[in-house]
């Protein structure tokens, strides 16, 4: 079966329905130049990612095969035609619909690249739910102060928001050093919170440094004696 091939399916078929058939598949072929031609349940087929429509030929007409939501989404248009669930029938003695089946094709084809992206925001939703969410910001360059480094809830609030960490990158080491120290010097929790929220904000507004903030004591030991802890 993995041998059989279109022209092998077209051998023994009449002149006349080989010559329809031959024509829907010239169709489907300039609106899918870059899909495989298969043959796919003994019907020949393209299939660009997955098979998108398959055609046959028969005694008194030409089936074609979009699956059943294009027949749907086209069913008004198709009214003059043999209809089933998932197939067109096209009679031998009329021509064929070409813009409408080059509209199906289409639709079926956007249909199936849809179906792709939704699998593959899935899946890259899957994998970023069992990522180690520290690896990743280890991922993404937060620099460091020229004594203390960026601790791990400030390093995250500053990588999830580009515009504040392209502004952090460019602050100088110094500068950085500031803010860092200005956050992690309180105690209580509360005045952490706000400390991070309030650098967060003056750094998108271009602030490079803690207003009234008599400098870290870790690089100035002079500036402990003005800080209360």
């Amino acid at each position: 079966m993995n041998d059989f091939s279109l022209e092998d399916y077209t051998t023994f078929l009449p002149a006349n329905v080989k010559e329809k058939l031959e024509q829907l598949r010239n169709i489907i072929k300039n609106v899918l130049p870059e899909a495989n031609e298969v043959i796919s349940y003994g019907m020949p087929a393209f299939k660009q990612g997955k098979v998108l429509v398959y055609y046959a030929g028969y005694k008194n007409h030409i089936g074609f095969y979009p699956t059943s939501k294009p027949i749907i989404h086209f069913e008004k248009e198709l009214l003059k035609y043999k209809t089933s669930k998932g197939a067109i029938h096209f009679p031998l003695d009329k021509p064929l619909p070409v813009k409408l089946i080059e509209k199906i094709v289409k639709y079926r084809l956007q249909e199936v690249k849809n179906e792709m992206l939704k699998v593959k925001k899935a899946t890259i939703k899957k994998t970023s739910k069992s990522f180690d969410s520290k690896k990743m910001l280890d991922l993404i360059k937060v620099a460091d102060g020229i004594l203390h480094t960026v601790p791990d809830d400030m390093k995250e609030l500053i990588a999830t928001n580009s515009n504040i960490l392209e502004k952090w990158n460019n602050l100088t080491p110094i500068q950085r050093n500031e803010w860092i120290c200005w956050v992690t010097i309180v105690k209580k929790h509360e005045t952490r919170e706000e400390h991070i929220n309030r650098m967060l904000k003056e750094i998108e507004e271009g602030i490079k440094k803690p207003c009234c903030w008599p400098g870290c004591p870790h690089r100035n030991p002079n500036s402990r004696k003005w800080i209360k802890e």
